[in-house]
């Protein structure tokens, strides 16, 4: 099964989308701050990481070079408070995967996931 680490503070949400990606054969993490995504992806090792901007505690730019830093997992941001445009540069010198604003569109998401998964496998 393929493994997704999710990280957003906001309970439903994160709720909501997990079972929506088990419906659809992802086994789901969840986390609902920076620190915790670490712990779990130390322990699990994601094949993909989703994660919102705004998080508790540290934000979620620094989680995200984090991320790809130390562990080169790839990255799908979701945020209802940052567009695209502010964030491409970010994006680019990381090398995110993609970026989608809530609320999210989940044939999108679904795309885009399958999308980074697929290119990894091959």
């Amino acid at each position: 099964m393929r493994n997704i680490l999710f990280v957003e503070d906001e309970e439903k949400i994160r709720e909501f989308l997990k079972e929506f990606l088990e419906e659809h054969n992802f086994n789901v993490t969840l986390a609902d701050d920076g620190q915790k995504a670490l712990e779990l992806i130390e322990e699990n090792r994601p094949e993909l990481m989703i994660t919102d901007l705004l998080l508790p505690g540290e934000h979620g730019i620094p989680l995200i070079k984090t991320v790809k830093e130390k562990y080169f997992i790839p990255i799908i941001i979701i945020s209802s408070i940052y567009d695209r445009d502010e964030v491409e540069d970010f994006m680019e010198e990381y090398s995110v995967e993609a970026f989608l604003e809530k609320p999210l569109n989940l044939d999108l998401l679904l795309e885009k996931i399958n999308s980074i998964i697929n290119a990894r496998t091959v």
